[in-house]
């Protein structure tokens, strides 16, 4: 599937109901892991490894966004201990929520490039689609 062409957002919330626009983001991580694998191998076993799955680590996702001074400021005052997050493909493309903490630097840039900042997210809960 090709990447939507609609806008992609990262929306906040302090509460998880009433979520409003954080930045446009130019690039987004995966929305997960691969879990970790189980070894379930018994003597027995005579020629593969045998395992299940087991748990997912909580990933931080980066987004790559254009620098705005003001963008900037408000995520840096984001203060609380933890945020609810959405990433928004669209209007109709998907939508992704999950709860953790933010921060945000500036990229560094070269001569004929637009200043970039990038926004980190360090997820405490499972990240779902909605």
């Amino acid at each position: 599937m090709a990447i939507s062409t609609a806008k992609t957002i990262l929306n906040s919330s302090t509460d998880g109901v009433a979520y409003t626009k954080l930045v446009d983001i130019l690039s987004y991580p995966d929305m997960g892991s691969s879990p970790s694998k189980l070894d379930t191998t018994s003597l027995s076993e005579t020629e593969f490894k045998t395992n299940i799955l087991g748990l997912q680590e909580a990933p931080d996702l980066t987004f790559e966004c254009n620098y705005d001074e003001a963008k900037y400021t408000a995520i840096t005052g984001m203060t609380l201990p933890s945020y609810y997050f959405q990433v928004q493909f669209g209007t109709d493309n998907g939508t992704f929520e999950f709860q953790g903490q933010v921060k945000v630097y500036a990229n560094g840039g070269g001569v004929d490039e637009v200043r970039k900042m990038t926004v980190t997210l360090s997820t405490s809960t499972p990240i779902e689609f909605v």
